[in-house]
């Protein structure tokens, strides 16, 4: 979107303009400027009163639809971009951004043709290659995806987000062997992280292995976000006899949530206007022993912050499946579960410091309605649920669903979160492939948080995706009393789900095939009273697991940290024996 708005505000800047269309460039000009003070109400008036005046005022439509796009309101934005596709059908600035926001719309069909379109026109535009490949991806065509975003990065080898892109791919997709994916995330930090940490200056914290120590977390989703049902308990569990905690807040969008958690910091540091560096001199003032990294290479992440080494100790944890492939991140939490000592040790660059349970510790919605009768019991049959995101659940994770209905035909799956579009189209292609037909499926769009919770309700059995398990969706499942059935793999991603039915007792849930995944959903519906039974206790065996004992976890999470700041005082000693 950046690069058209540009090419049109270059394209008419010595423009002769008269009668009407002059007085609508005027107000095109006032719009851009409004919008660049961040007044995008008043931008938006100047928009139609353009437009009013010229209905083919290009660089009105295209703000129009640039503001429609920061409201997440990609429809909206398609309404403006059709004058100007009509007007300049083979600009690939429009091409890219049309297909962007049809992606978004969730019209695929439309957003391949139209990046395939600008990928011909201008084939060197990393911004397409991108583009097409978040289509690619959101098609369940991985392979492809990956192959947009390697051609993104070498049009645009300095590109860093669009490389933690990348990774993020990498991470939930299973298409590369792990030391393999490890090598990429290692290629990052070289690239980008590990020359600033070479500059970073010496620590100057009080070498004492026993003292009260600083703790910092760093996320940009202290906000209602699912890491917020995770970092609740231990924010609220801390001993603050033996720490002090300090939240860096990246949050761009503050609401009660964040409120909330900010009364449970004892320091609260909104860092999201500052630069990495700014932000960093902050840190190191506040004098943090051990820096907490929430985020990864996840949306708004602050490595490069982490990359300038403003605490001694820095460990990274909770919202992402991999590392961060930075010499100066020191560790990363898991448990054994989710990487298996030995195993799973080298495919991270930091070292691994593993939970004695589980590597989380969940906060059940407090809206939550009270668990209902096993529906089956009265339907007749039994519902399979899905409740992950729709991009995990990829086509070889559909096929398995297909093959399990195939061999129970009396039951139905609900699709909680399903797309329109193509994306549905091709879903229920692989389910008639199976002869499964559409009346056996239950497509629910998105919803509020409420009516989202009382979907579980609808379901016996929920089912997890591979090689992207689940994390909050599974929690969810077992507090509502919906058993989970999950498959493990060999990443981490693909072993969330190992981990949390584990903890909560159910390690027979999960299977290590597909011909296991399905064995173990047909054992489930084939005893219903086991099955009432097993969800009316659900909820209490939840409540009596790890998973939810906030202060045994955050005392594991204290010792922890405790191990890490010795073992760097250790070695400080050991550099400054004078110390």
């Amino acid at each position: 979107m950046k690069g058209l708005l540009h090419a049109l505000r270059r394209r008419t800047a010595d423009k002769p303009v008269v009668n009407g269309a002059g007085a609508a460039e005027r107000h095109a000009d006032a719009a851009m400027e409004c919008y660049r003070r961040g007044d995008k109400a008043a931008a938006a008036a100047s928009c139609r009163e353009a437009l009013a005046l010229d209905r083919g005022q290009v660089r009105a439509w295209s703000l129009l639809a640039r503001i429609a796009m920061d409201d997440k309101q990609p429809q909206r934005a398609l309404e403006c971009y059709a004058p100007i596709l009509a007007l300049q059908p083979e600009q690939p600035d429009c091409l890219i951004d049309a297909a962007e926001a049809n992606l978004h719309a969730g019209h695929l069909g439309q957003a391949l043709e139209l990046s395939e379109r600008a990928v011909s026109l201008r084939p060197q535009d990393a911004r397409a290659w991108k583009v097409r490949g978040g289509v690619m991806e959101a098609l369940g065509r991985l392979d492809e995806a990956l192959d947009c975003l390697r051609h993104e990065l070498e049009l645009r080898p300095g590109d860093r987000v669009g490389h933690s892109n990348l990774l993020f791919l990498l991470s939930h997709s299973d298409l590369l062997p792990p030391q393999d994916v490890a090598a990429e995330y290692r290629r990052w930090g070289e690239l980008y992280a590990d020359p600033l940490s070479a500059a970073a200056a010496a620590h100057v914290n009080r070498i004492d292995p026993e003292r009260p120590l600083r703790i910092g977390y760093v996320s940009a989703d202290f906000r209602r976000h699912s890491m917020a049902y995770f970092a609740e308990p231990f924010l609220a569990h801390h001993d603050r006899r033996k720490l002090r905690v300090y939240c860096y807040s990246s949050c761009r969008r503050a609401d009660d949530v964040t409120q909330h958690l900010r009364e449970l910091a004892d320091e609260w540091r909104d860092i999201a206007a500052l630069s990495d560096d700014a932000a960093a001199g902050l840190i190191r003032d506040d004098g943090i022993d051990l820096l907490v990294d929430l985020s990864a290479h996840t949306a708004g992440n602050r490595l490069l912050l982490f990359a300038r080494k403003p605490a001694p100790v820095q460990i990274t944890w909770l919202a992402f499946w991999g590392g961060t492939g930075m010499a100066a991140m020191d560790y990363r939490i898991s448990d054994r579960y989710a990487d298996p000592e030995g195993e799973a040790d080298s495919h991270y660059r930091e070292q691994l410091l593993r939970l004695p349970h589980s590597k989380w510790c969940y906060l059940p919605p407090a809206a939550a309605p009270a668990c209902s009768a096993l529906p089956a019991q009265s339907r007749g049959y039994v519902t399979f649920g899905s409740f992950c995101n729709y991009l995990r659940i990829g086509r070889e994770t559909m096929r398995a669903w297909a093959q399990l209905l195939r061999r129970l035909p009396d039951a139905r799956l609900r699709v909680v979160g399903a797309p329109g579009g193509e994306s549905l189209d091709w879903m229920l292609e692989i389910f008639e492939a199976a002869g499964v037909y559409p009346d056996r499926l239950e497509l629910v769009g998105r919803l509020g948080m409420d009516a989202y919770l009382q979907q579980y309700l609808q379901v016996d059995i929920a089912l997890d995706p591979f090689p992207c398990n689940g994390g909050t969706t599974t929690c969810e499942s077992l507090w509502m009393g919906v058993p989970v059935v999950s498959r493990s793999g060999r990443s981490a991603a693909s072993r969330s789900g190992i981990s949390l039915l584990t903890n909560a007792g159910l390690a027979q849930h999960v299977a290590s095939s597909w011909e296991g995944y399905i064995d173990v959903a047909l054992g489930l519906a084939a005893d219903l009273p086991a099955l009432a039974q097993l969800r009316a206790g659900l909820r209490e065996r939840l409540r009596a697991s790890p998973l939810l004992d906030a202060a045994g976890f955050t005392r594991d999470l204290e010792a922890l940290y405790r191990d890490a700041w010795r073992n760097w005082c250790a070695q400080a000693m050991a550099r400054s024996p004078s110390c």
